[in-house]
C-alpha cells in the first residue's frame, strides 16, 4: 500500500521547545503547531498505517526567492543551486509530528525515510508514505 500527497504550504523546520517560565512547561510555538495542523488535513482520510514498517519520501519545494537574478532563477530551478534555509532533518520531523496518530501509529514503525530539498515555483511539499510488509 502506498499513499502520496502534497502539503500545501511552504515547508516549515521544527522549532525547539520554548518553555513557559511560570510553570516551567515546554510548549510548541504557534507557527510550528499551526504547520503540523495543516500537514495533518492534507493527509485527510486517508489509508491508516498502525503498526507496519513504513518507508517515507518527501520532497521539500520552495520558493525562488524574488531577490535572484534571471540566471539565478533558472540554475536555482534546474536544480544546479539548493536551498539551504534551515537543516532538512527540522523539516522532516515538522512533517512527521503532523502525521504522527494520523497517518501511523508511531514514528518508530518509519524504517527508512529520503528527503530533498529544491526549488520550485511554487512553495510545497510531496509525501509518500509506503508500508513495506512483504518486500
Amino acid at each position: 500500500m502506498r499513499v502520496d500527497f502534497t502539503i500545501p504550504s511552504a515547508p516549515v523546520p521544527k522549532s525547539r521547545p520554548r518553555f513557559n517560565t511560570n510553570t516551567g512547561r515546554a510548549f510548541t510555538d504557534d507557527k510550528t503547531r499551526i504547520f503540523e495542523s495543516l500537514v495533518s488535513l492534507a493527509y485527510g482520510a486517508r489509508h491508516y498505517f498502525d503498526d507496519n514498517y513504513i518507508r517515507i519520501r518527501m520532497k521539500f519545494k520552495f520558493e525562488v526567492p524574488k531577490s535572484y537574478s534571471k540566471k539565478k532563477r533558472i540554475d536555482a530551478l534546474e536544480g544546479k543551486i539548493r536551498p539551504t534555509k534551515a537543516d532538512i532533518d527540522n523539516y522532516i520531523k515538522s512533517v512527521l509530528d503532523g502525521l504522527n496518530g494520523k497517518a501511523f501509529k508511531d514514528d518508530r514503525y518509519i524504517y527508512a525515510i529520503l528527503a530533498e530539498k529544491e526549488y520550485s515555483e511554487e512553495a510545497c511539499i510531496e509525501v509518500s508514505i509506503e508500508n513495506v510488509e512483504g518486500d
